[in-house]
């Protein structure tokens, strides 16, 4: 059980935020204080890690029924720094787009998709090193299926979308409406992503794109398939910094190196580098088409399809189509290795 004891004020913003340091293990973190909350948002957060959002370290209720909030320390410029810098490259600017997006499809599918409603380019950080996170979820809330409006309406005037000021319930379509918003004012002059965005954020949600995934996918596609590349670290595995995923992460790669050093296909040595320089191309693309890693592949049909099953059936078809042509160049490999060497 956590309590204030164990967290030292160095400095006071306001009565909402402070920064502490944690007296167990030296940590400078961020205190929040929390009048309006949704505490299931933070149990998720708390236990489900990513790299765009801050890790929720501690969180737990005070006297008054507040919600108290220990998460990482972020620093770094807001998102409006980057939307106004007119001698940024669109696409430079457009990746950064694509990283929120991704950080809001971690959000939206969670099995009780979480909605943040308060997205604005204040709440979004880039740190020095080029890391986005999305900050402030006291305005985000669990989305109800069964339920028919927001129970407190929350937001940014000029960014939250229509149905948070009471039309209906609001879904991952009003964080897409807060996107469109914030895309309108980062390029004026690129038409072909004023229509996206307008699309974005249309009045009503059933015009707009369902939620940041399709989006994120529309704004790689029209623009150019390579604003998709990822950077390839971390690897699978160690992205979330999930412990145990990064322990499975560790198991599994030392596995498949073990594997790769010891393959023996032939007694000749070009040969077998031959099928060894294969099957590491293999098991490369094969976890790359699986865990979207490098986003190159993601531009095939249906590999980010909203439905799991449609999705991982072409998975599993592009890794064996993957299969077979790496088969057929081994074997012309092969033929002209035995072609030169005269056998």
């Amino acid at each position: 059980m956590h309590n204030m004891s164990e967290y030292r004020e160095l400095y006071h913003y306001d009565d909402k935020r402070s920064l502490v340091i944690d007296e167990k293990t030296g940590d400078v973190c961020m205190m929040k204080r929390l009048l309006h909350y949704d505490e299931s948002v933070y149990a998720y957060l708390s236990s489900n890690k990513n790299i765009h959002v801050p890790a929720i370290l501690a969180y737990w209720k005070d006297d008054n029924n507040n919600l108290i909030v220990i998460e990482e320390f972020v620093q770094g410029n807001t998102f409006d720094v980057l939307i106004n810098d007119r001698t940024m490259p669109d696409k430079t600017k457009l990746n950064y787009f694509l990283e929120l997006l991704d950080g809001l499809a971690f959000l939206h599918s969670a099995p009780n998709p979480i909605i943040h409603r308060d997205l604005k380019p204040s709440n979004i950080m880039v740190t020095e090193k080029g890391e986005l996170y999305i900050l402030d979820y006291d305005a985000a809330k669990i989305y109800k299926p069964d339920s028919s409006g927001d129970t407190t309406y929350l937001g940014t005037d000029g960014v939250a979308a229509p149905e948070q000021y009471g039309f209906m319930q609001s879904d991952p379509r009003s964080d897409v409406y807060a996107v469109g918003k914030m895309l309108m004012a980062a390029f004026p002059n690129n038409a072909r992503i004023q229509k996206i965005a307008a699309k974005a954020s249309s009045f009503d949600p059933n015009n707009r794109y369902t939620d940041a995934r399709e989006l994120s996918d529309v704004l790689s596609r029209r623009i150019s398939p390579n604003l998709k590349l990822k950077s390839l670290f971390p690897p699978p595995g160690f992205r979330s910094r999930t412990l145990w995923k990064m322990i499975l992460a560790t198991i599994a790669y030392i596995y498949l190196i073990s594997i790769m050093i010891g393959f023996h296909a032939s007694d000749d040595p070009m040969i077998n580098t031959a099928c060894q320089i294969m099957a590491v191309l293999l098991i490369i693309i094969s976890i790359d088409i699986c865990t979207s890693w490098s986003g190159i592949f993601d531009v095939l049909p249906f590999v980010t399809h909203k439905n799991f099953f449609l999705r991982s059936l072409f998975k599993l078809i592009f890794i064996i189509c993957t299969f077979i042509v790496l088969v057929i160049i081994a074997s012309m490999i092969l033929v002209m290795i035995k072609y030169a060497t005269g056998q």
